[in-house]
């Protein structure tokens, strides 16, 4: 299905030195290539982790992005956290020398099917609830990819898997050229990384981009109850496999508390989500496209039943934090962008009181807005986004800005009546004043927790 492309001679730029970019040096070392690990970081933020590596003979450029290395150098492989418009990689493009994604470059190495997930929300819930279903279906499975374990990281192991299941983000498929998987799953397309892309249509070709390569074996998942997916995604190389909560053109849709399942050739079959703990219309989506990519790939019902059964879900993804005083809490630190705000805002009847801000992804806060005229009651917005957040909804609903998560907490106590929801849905990254949306999150948590009276999640 795969085969190894890359030359075992010459001279390998690797750019971005985290997990997944060291990791990467070290297989090309060991396949005796000659290798430079360059990061605009300083060498004293390593703090000794790139000392193993240099001794086993990788050349380090750190603290700057050193032009003639770029332009020298017969293939760059790129970490996804690194910007493709930085100027020494346009002049490196423009020599013709080939740049590749770290996630493409590994999966070259693996002779192995692959499921890949990608949408601009929900792919790591969908991603990890496969990974269980296989699991019960007794294959041996690598999980990883844009989340978890980086796939170099997981060949650098040596470690063995009958299946790859990859979350895969658009940065990841800017620079892929090869990668084609088995099973490619789109979630949904909302905006998302302005901040990175040209314009809205640049980002919405990145993800369309999951099935550009498959052939007429493999599988395409396309969600129906997206927009952009309906409209754009139709036209596959590949089988194409619809989900659908309610469209009758879906292979999987939701009837009622059950899953209805029909793939052409296959029994049609059922599934009960009467003990699923996955809720709301945002997770009934992701369950659709995961039952129809394992089902594909002959995942039994009893199996998919098993899991849907048991299946806890991730932190900080609509997660039900706790109750005080008749107020429920719940935690959607993940929440990054407009449309997944939006979508958790669906699973409430109203009386929000949501938590908004950190650092701005300069997409347009106007769907944002007009749900929360009819869903919002109160709007407290934090962070170096606070500015646009307040200038954008204040018409909507009532909107007050603080300068960060603890200030707007502690004023939102004061007027959170029983019936109410608080909800920290940010659309925005967490890179102002935390380290992550997973510590974003758990700082929500603990204002919660310090509660008097508090019932909280076990």
């Amino acid at each position: 299905m795969k085969s190894e492309r890359n030359s075992r001679s010459g001279q390998t730029l690797v750019v971005g030195m985290g997990i997944s970019g060291q990791s990467v040096c070290e297989l090309l070392l060991r396949q005796g290539v000659q290798v430079i690990g360059n990061d605009i970081r300083s060498r004293e933020s390593f703090e000794g982790s790139l000392d193993a590596l240099e001794g086993k003979g990788c050349l380090l450029r750190l603290g700057f992005h050193d032009p003639e290395d770029f332009v020298n150098a017969d293939r760059i492989i790129v970490s996804p956290g690194i910007p493709l418009d930085v100027e020494p990689l346009r002049m490196a493009r423009d020599k013709g020398i080939e740049i590749i994604g770290e996630l493409d470059w590994a999966w070259r190495q693996v002779k192995v099917p692959t499921v890949a997930v990608t949408g601009t929300n929900g792919k790591t819930t969908t991603t990890s609830l496969l990974g269980e279903m296989f699991k019960a279906a007794g294959r041996r499975v690598f999980v990883g990819g844009n989340i978890g374990t980086p796939l170099s990281r997981w060949l650098l192991e040596g470690e063995t898997a009958d299946l790859l299941v990859l979350e895969v983000s658009s940065f990841q498929l800017d620079t892929a050229s090869q990668f084609a998987p088995d099973v490619g799953v789109l979630l949904n397309i909302t905006e998302d990384h302005l901040d990175r892309y040209e314009d809205f249509e640049a980002y919405v070709e990145s993800k369309l981009s999951i099935f550009s390569r498959q052939g007429p074996a493999q599988v395409a998942v396309v969600n129906l109850d997206d927009p952009l997916c309906r409209q754009r995604a139709m036209k596959v190389p590949g089988r194409l496999l619809l989900s659908g909560r309610n469209d009758p053109r879906a292979h999987a849709s939701i009837e009622g508390r059950r899953v209805r399942v029909g793939i052409p050739g296959k029994e049609p079959f059922q599934l009960s989500l009467e003990r699923c703990r996955l809720k709301g219309i945002h997770n009934e989506e992701n369950i659709l496209a995961a039952v129809l990519a394992a089902a594909a790939l002959d995942v039994s019902p009893d199996v998919l039943q098993q899991v849907l059964d048991v299946y806890r879900g991730l932190p900080h993804r609509v997660e039900w934090v706790g109750n005080w005083r008749g107020v429920d809490f719940y935690d959607d630190s993940k929440g990054t962008n407009v449309g997944a705000v939006v979508k958790a805002l669906e699973n409430f009847p109203g009386r929000v009181l949501l938590f908004l801000g950190g650092r701005d992804k300069l997409g347009s806060y106007g769907p944002l807005a007009e749900v929360l005229k009819h869903k919002g009651k109160k709007a407290f917005v934090f962070g170096e986004a606070a500015p646009r957040l307040q200038a954008a909804l204040e018409s909507s609903v009532s909107t007050q800005s603080y300068p960060d998560l603890g200030a707007a907490f502690a004023d939102a106590m004061t007027c959170a009546e029983p019936g109410d929801v608080v909800l920290l849905s940010p659309a925005c990254s967490s890179f102002d004043q935390y380290t992550s949306y997973a510590q974003r999150g758990n700082h929500f948590k603990s204002l919660v927790r310090g509660l008097p009276e508090i019932v909280w999640a076990s």
